[in-house]
């Protein structure tokens, strides 16, 4: 019995880290590319401490949004469209004001 509620406590958190994960690194790949609505959205839920540990927990999916829709599509039309770059976001987003 415990190794069945074991399972679905470790499937919930794996679907919680993967929507949550999915939602995080399109804003921050979305506020990368210059999107105001990304940078509104990132500044009005969170502070920095918390976007920077938020970065850290979710940053495997970061890298797996930016690479599937940035860098793959602007590797195939050869032109950069933006760079993988978290310090300059974080100026941006908490310093400019």
């Amino acid at each position: 019995m415990f190794i069945y509620w074991a399972g679905y406590i470790l499937y919930a958190f794996f679907l919680s880290y993967v929507v949550f994960g999915l939602i995080i690194s399109f804003e921050v790949t979305a506020a990368m590319s210059g999107g105001k609505f990304a940078f509104k959205w990132i500044r009005l839920h969170f502070t920095y401490n918390e976007f920077y540990y938020t970065v850290i927990v979710f940053y495997p999916m970061i890298l797996l949004a930016y690479f599937c829709l940035e860098y793959l599509p602007s590797y195939l039309n050869r032109e950069i469209r933006c760079e993988f770059n978290l310090e300059c976001l974080f100026d941006e987003l908490f310093n400019s004001e």
